[in-house]
Parts: structure tokens; C-alpha cells; sequence
């Protein structure tokens, strides 16, 4: 009998045993795709989904209708598609987030019926930043869309963010997309207009300049002219940049004729256009290169004029427009990292303040640093640092003078680790120079500071400096500097600008294994994430083309991921780009036979 009622204890034991964990595992619960915390700038939107684990038998009391109810903490985010009842696993959302400061997003996901359970997911964090102001825009690759990118130094900060759609009203030429961009800075950087060019096929050389506030506001046809005259050949190439001193400038080009016309800007009020040269020479270039391409002008108002075939041959001309004398000189032909020509089209170029230069493609944008765009003619390389795809024309308001620094910059760097920025550089031909001025400038700072200094040694060969900058107590996770470079008269210049992030970078320590790789094998590649996120792993060529495509979820810590169909891959070099939310990590490889 003892034996028995001990038995049949154990057994009862038993029964609530499983009885207890067949509950624990049945408890629901909901998980987002990102997780940990997230970086983006006001006015950004991010893409969430939250899924609801395991079969009906974890959500007992339902009838197979589930609502997924979104919400911030605090209050202020939007969110599309909310709440949402579907019999679907899992729901998505658009979220918006208007205004600086950090936010806790969750998701409730509840089930139908009087006795439906619920359960909400684990927050993630969302830091809102100010966002960067623009300082390169371009044209989308249909032409109906400007958008605005904050670049600096050959760092992509954010973008594209649309401005607005450009019209043209009161046009004869037909035209119902934008070739051409420019951007003055009058009355101010901030409030200066957009001019643009529609594109029109057949237009028997008639041009027509459009204008509208920094908004996007009145749009006005303010310009026409028949650039070639009596000829009825059409212009298969047209292109505009505006001048340091309001002066808008068009280049167009029929295949074997370049023309050069100017117009005054004036705002959205009507100007005239004239053909200052109708016949622009070239040296070490010929005109059928320019079929794709654009131009900017110097803050000394010399012309930048790219050059683009769209076969395998991309060049810069300079030359300083000159009555009905105007030369242009083949400066640098371009390519690509690896030293491939680009056998896209190349589209847009622009300045930053610095004097460095910035070029788009249908792949995205490229960039050529100052001391190489202040450097020898010859060829250069272009370093893709943002994969945009459909760029078209690219323009910016600032005009660089590209004028001889004081002393010889080599480099310039910053490391950050534990709250310090370590800064250091390398100088050379310091003669009649007196001292270094570091300057710090926060991401919503109005204005940069002076935090250190440093007496120049005065040597004719390389020198070498270093400082040091705690910004535990900065806010912000975003902080540049610059060098401001004094002589002993006085006279000064700053240095590029580079880019601290306090935070850690999401992927880190990319490798390739093997490299070379062989094309009918298999390779993998490694790197450490800063946290766990869905990255887009993309391979392009060395033209800046996409040809292959994989999405991974990675977690926190080292990762490996097997690059999938590598067979399709012809020999030659590649880039693997990690994209993980706004950010783009790369790698280049090779794949041989």
C-alpha cells in the first residue's frame, strides 16, 4: 500500500512535471528583426518586423486573428500599418522618427477570442540624432527626384534624402526629366537656388534653364537659347554648374562640336543666355568622350569638366573659360580601385569645401581626396564610398580655391578608444611656419573650437605630432576635427576634416577565406558585428555593378558566412560590401580560375 501511494505520488509528480514544462514551452512570446541599438538621424524611418513564435498551440484561446499593436517610449514616433490583425506569423512596420532622443520600441501582439493571450517583444533602442546638412545633391537616375547627401572628406555621413521633384513649366523642348544641376550659394549657402536642365532627345540644340528656391519653391522656367544656331543638330550632351560668382555655366556637345554658354543667376527671375565660345577645344582628349559627364567650377572659377563614354574611358578636363578661347586640358583619367576603367556611365562630379572631389554612377558615389585633386595629372583612382544605385548629375554649393597649403599634410588621422580621441600627423617643408591649431566641432555643434595647439618644429624634412582629446563628457556620437595650419604671417588654411564615432562600428575585421578565391569553390567571409542585425552582403565589380546578392542574419561577436554561388563569378577583381543599416563596410578579393 506504501509502495503504491509512493508510486502513484511519483506519478502525479510527474504528470505536473510535464504539465509545467509543456506550459513553459507553450508560453508566447514575440521577437523584432532589430534588435540591441539602432543609429539614425531625425526625420529617418526604420523597417520593423515582429514575429510571433511557434504554432497555434502556443496561442491557445485564439482564433487564428492576431493584433500586432506598435509603440514608442516616450510618445512621438510614428508608425504605418498599425495596429495590424492578420492570421500572417509575423507583421511589419514603418517607423518614423521626427525628433531627437532615444526611444524604446516594442511591439504587442495579441490573439482573438475572449480569452486571447498576449505578449509584447523586448524592447530595442533607437537614438535619434540631428541630421547632417546636405552638401552634395544629385538627380535620380530617372531624373524626377533631387535628393540631398552630407558627405565630408570622403566619408559618407547620410542620404540621399529627397528635396523635391523638379517640373518644367512653360518648357517647349518636351523634356520630362532633369540632365543637368547646379546649386548657387546666393544670397547664402543655406538660401541659395537649384538650376536645372530637362532631358530631351531631338531638341535641334534649344537649351532651357530652370529654377527654384533651396525648397524646392516657384519653379520657373527662367532661360532658353538655341546654343547651336542655324544647325539642327541635337544635343546629345548638355550639362550645368553654377560659379563662386553666381555665374551658371552649360556645357553641351553634339558628338563632334563642344559648346560653352553663361548665364548670370538671379534667382527664379528670367536671364539671358549666351554661347561665349561655340567651338571649345580640347588637349589630350576628344569630344565623342563626352556622351556622359558634367561639371563644376573652382572657387577660381576654372572649369572641371567630366568626361565619360561609357565604355571604359572617364576623364577630367580643366580650363578657365575664355572668351571664344576656351581650352580645356585633360587632367586625370579616372578609374576605378583595382585600376579598372569604368565601363558604366559616370555621371556627376562635385566639390566639397575642402577641395576633394565626389563622382556618381548608377552604382553609387566615388570620391577622389584633396591632396590627389590638388596633385599632378595622370591617372587616379576613385574610391567608391557609398553604394547609391541611380545617380545622375551631382552639384554642390561650395568652391573650393585649391590654393598651396603652408606647410606639406601627409596625413591626417584619429583613433578613438575609452573616451579619448588620439589624433595624430605627419608634415613635411614646415618653412616659415609657426604652429598647428586641433579643432573640435560636435555633431550639433554650431561651430568648431579650438582645444589644442602645437608648435611647429620648423624642419624642412617630415615631422611627426600627436595630441590627445577626452570626449567622455560629449553627448553627441558623432565629432570631427580639423587642423588649422597657421604661417608665421599669419596667413592660415585647415586641413581635411575627419570623423570620430564614439560608438563602435557595426562590422569590423572583415576577411575573406580563401583569397584568391577559386572560382568553383566555395569562400567564406568573417567579421565581428557590434551587435545582431540583418546584413546585406553584396558583391559588385570593379565597374561599381551588383552581381551578387545575399541577406544574413549575424549576431553579436564573430561571424561566418558562406558566400554563395561564387561560380557565376568571371576572374577579375570584386569588393564584398556589408551593409548594415546606413552603413557600408567593405573588402576587395580576386577570383581566378
Amino acid at each position: 500500500m506504501k509502495t503504491f501511494t509512493h508510486v502513484k505520488g511519483l506519478f502525479t509528480c510527474i504528470v505536473f512535471a510535464l504539465l509545467f514544462n509543456e506550459n513553459a514551452a507553450a508560453q508566447p512570446n514575440v521577437t523584432l528583426n532589430l534588435t540591441g541599438t539602432q543609429t539614425v538621424t531625425s526625420g529617418s524611418t526604420l523597417s520593423f518586423t515582429a514575429t510571433r513564435n511557434g504554432n497555434n498551440s502556443n496561442w491557445p484561446g485564439g482564433n487564428s486573428q492576431f493584433t500586432f499593436t506598435w509603440s514608442s517610449s516616450p510618445a512621438g514616433v510614428t508608425f504605418s500599418n498599425n495596429p495590424n490583425t492578420t492570421n500572417n506569423s509575423s507583421s511589419s512596420t514603418t517607423a518614423t522618427f521626427p525628433t531627437v532622443g532615444t526611444y524604446q520600441i516594442t511591439c504587442l501582439v495579441k490573439e482573438g477570442g475572449n480569452n486571447g493571450l498576449s505578449a509584447t517583444s523586448v524592447a530595442t533602442t533607437v537614438n535619434v540624432t540631428a541630421p547632417v546638412p546636405a552638401s552634395i545633391w544629385a538627380t535620380s537616375s530617372n531624373g524626377t527626384q533631387i535628393s540631398g547627401f552630407a558627405v565630408s572628406n570622403g566619408t559618407y555621413i547620410s542620404g540621399p534624402t529627397n528635396i523635391f521633384a523638379p517640373t518644367f513649366p512653360g518648357g517647349s523642348t518636351g523634356g520630362t526629366s532633369t540632365a543637368a544641376l547646379g546649386r548657387s550659394a546666393f544670397p547664402s549657402a543655406n538660401l541659395g537656388h537649384f538650376y536645372w536642365m530637362p532631358n530631351t532627345t531631338g531638341n535641334n540644340g534649344v537649351v532651357e534653364v530652370f529654377a527654384s528656391t533651396s525648397t524646392g519653391a516657384n519653379t520657373t522656367l527662367i532661360g532658353t537659347l538655341d546654343v547651336n544656331g542655324a544647325s539642327n543638330n541635337s544635343l546629345g550632351f548638355v550639362r550645368l554648374g553654377m560659379g563662386p560668382d553666381g555665374t551658371g555655366w552649360i556645357l553641351a556637345g553634339d558628338g563632334s562640336t563642344l559648346f560653352l554658354a553663361r548665364f548670370t543667376s538671379n534667382g527664379v527671375n528670367p536671364v539671358t543666355i549666351t554661347v561665349v565660345d561655340a567651338n571649345v577645344s580640347l588637349v589630350g582628349g576628344s569630344v565623342s568622350t563626352f556622351q556622359n559627364g558634367d561639371l563644376c567650377i573652382s572657387g577660381t572659377g576654372s572649369i572641371y569638366a567630366l568626361a565619360n563614354d561609357g565604355s571604359g574611358v572617364t576623364q577630367i578636363f580643366i580650363g578657365a573659360p575664355n572668351g571664344t578661347n576656351t581650352t580645356l586640358t585633360k587632367r586625370w583619367d579616372l578609374v576605378t580601385p583595382g585600376g579598372a576603367a569604368f565601363t558604366g556611365t559616370v555621371n556627376g562630379v562635385a566639390f566639397d569645401v575642402l577641395g576633394s572631389i565626389y563622382l556618381s554612377t548608377a552604382a553609387g558615389l566615388y570620391f577622389i581626396n584633396q591632396n590627389t585633386a590638388n596633385g599632378p595629372a595622370g591617372t587616379v583612382e576613385c574610391s567608391l564610398i557609398a553604394a547609391v544605385s541611380g545617380l545622375q548629375d551631382l552639384a554642390s554649393n561650395v568652391f573650393p580655391s585649391n590654393s598651396t597649403l603652408p606647410v606639406t599634410l601627409l596625413n591626417f588621422s584619429a583613433a578613438y578608444r575609452n573616451g579619448v580621441t588620439a589624433l595624430s600627423w605627419e608634415t613635411e617643408n614646415e618653412v616659415n611656419f609657426s604652429h598647428y591649431e586641433i579643432e573640435r566641432k560636435s555633431e550639433t555643434g554650431s561651430d568648431y573650437v579650438t582645444i589644442a595647439s602645437k608648435q611647429a618644429n620648423g624642419n624642412t624634412g617630415r615631422s611627426v605630432y600627436s595630441s590627445s582629446d577626452n570626449i567622455s563628457s560629449i553627448n553627441d556620437a558623432v565629432v570631427y576635427y580639423r587642423l588649422k595650419m597657421v604661417d608665421v604671417d599669419g596667413k592660415f588654411t585647415y586641413s581635411n576634416v575627419i570623423m570620430v564615432r564614439k560608438e563602435k562600428k557595426a562590422i569590423s575585421g572583415i576577411s575573406l577565406s580563401p583569397n584568391p578565391v577559386i572560382s568553383s569553390a566555395n569562400a567564406t567571409v568573417r567579421f565581428d558585428a557590434s551587435r545582431a542585425a540583418v546584413v546585406n552582403l553584396r558583391i559588385v565589380d570593379m565597374a561599381g555593378r551588383q552581381v551578387l546578392a545575399q541577406q544574413n542574419n549575424v549576431s553579436e561577436g564573430t561571424n561566418s558566412i558562406q558566400v554563395n554561388n561564387l561560380n557565376r563569378l568571371q576572374p577579375g577583381l570584386y569588393i564584398i560590401q556589408l551593409v548594415n543599416g546606413n552603413e557600408l563596410s567593405t573588402f576587395k578579393f580576386s577570383v581566378v580560375q
